[in-house]
């Protein structure tokens, strides 16, 4: 039986150059070509998991003045927030550009396989247009799809890791990207900040720490999603202590099969600032995407 869904077809929810060829065919699983899965810097996921999950990684830049970074390679989450809080001072980020994206699709798929790339929400940054453009060049054949995850930081980290799932299991990188453009309606984020110079959205504003970690799990419920035996996702900003609640809660009285545990980077930590804790979750809502 066909999935009934209320979203728009899977083509206006992903992006490659050759989205119409036929995802069922008469390819057999042994003739698949491997498919492999890319995200940038912005996922915050540990790199041992990545690296244990085979996923390949891009950096976004953060910029101090005139220094500029590569988000995890030439600058550390601890090493970022140590000069935001000893000097004050406020980065700002660039994007990926297209002859970078280029490069990494190229490399990705050097040895005639297939890739599927999940990107920072395009609501956020314009990188994932680059990406698009860099994925529609003639040397790349069609080869990469690009998704868009309408996410940030462990949200965007958790449809990686249902894309790295659904690679494993032998889909095809057009089956990945028809299904995350499904998935990722169900993936929720909430956040805290613990200082305001640096929001650039407020989910509410909540008069103490502890009261708003609570009404994380609070608003988590009213969605509706039971994280029971599924994958969720816990992240900070310089704040382990506070993450660490968040992970026991998540064990304990919601029982949840695995957590993520991220730290947030420089490129994400360059909005929302140390001290900004957050959770994810996949649930029954559909965010309107």
């Amino acid at each position: 039986m066909a999935r009934k869904s209320a979203l728009p077809p899977p083509d206006q929810l992903c992006y490659n150059a050759k989205w119409n060829e036929s995802l069922s065919g008469d390819e057999s699983m042994a003739d698949r070509r491997p498919t492999t899965i890319l995200c940038d810097s912005c996922c915050d996921l540990p790199r041992g998991l990545l690296e244990a999950r085979k996923i390949k990684l891009i950096p976004l830049t953060v910029i101090f003045d005139t220094e500029e970074y590569k988000d995890g390679v030439d600058i550390s989450p601890p090493e970022f927030y140590a000069r935001v809080r000893r000097d004050g001072a406020i980065p700002h980020t660039s994007q990926i550009t297209v002859p970078e994206y280029s490069d990494f699709f190229g490399r990705a798929v050097a040895e005639d396989g297939e890739a599927v790339y999940i990107g920072l929400s395009s609501g956020l940054s314009g990188s994932l247009n680059n990406a698009v453009a860099a994925a529609g060049l003639p040397e790349l054949n069609g080869r990469v799809r690009v998704v868009d995850s309408l996410g940030a930081s462990v949200g965007l980290g958790l449809i990686v890791l249902k894309a790295a799932d659904l690679a494993e299991a032998g889909s095809s990188a057009a089956e990945i990207a028809a299904e995350l453009g499904y998935h990722r309606a169900t993936v929720s984020h909430l956040f805290i900040l613990d200082t305001l110079e640096f929001a650039r959205k407020t989910l509410a504003k909540v008069q103490g720490r502890r009261k708003a970690v609570g009404r994380l799990f609070e608003e988590m419920e009213r969605l509706g999603a039971n994280p029971a035996g599924r994958r969720v996702g816990v992240n900070h900003a310089d704040d382990p202590e506070t993450a660490a609640a968040l992970v026991e809660r998540f064990k304990s009285q919601y029982r949840a099969g695995e957590v993520v545990v991220g730290e947030i980077g420089p490129t994400v930590g360059s909005h929302v600032g140390p001290g900004c804790v957050s959770i994810f979750f996949e649930g029954p809502v559909n965010r309107g995407y």
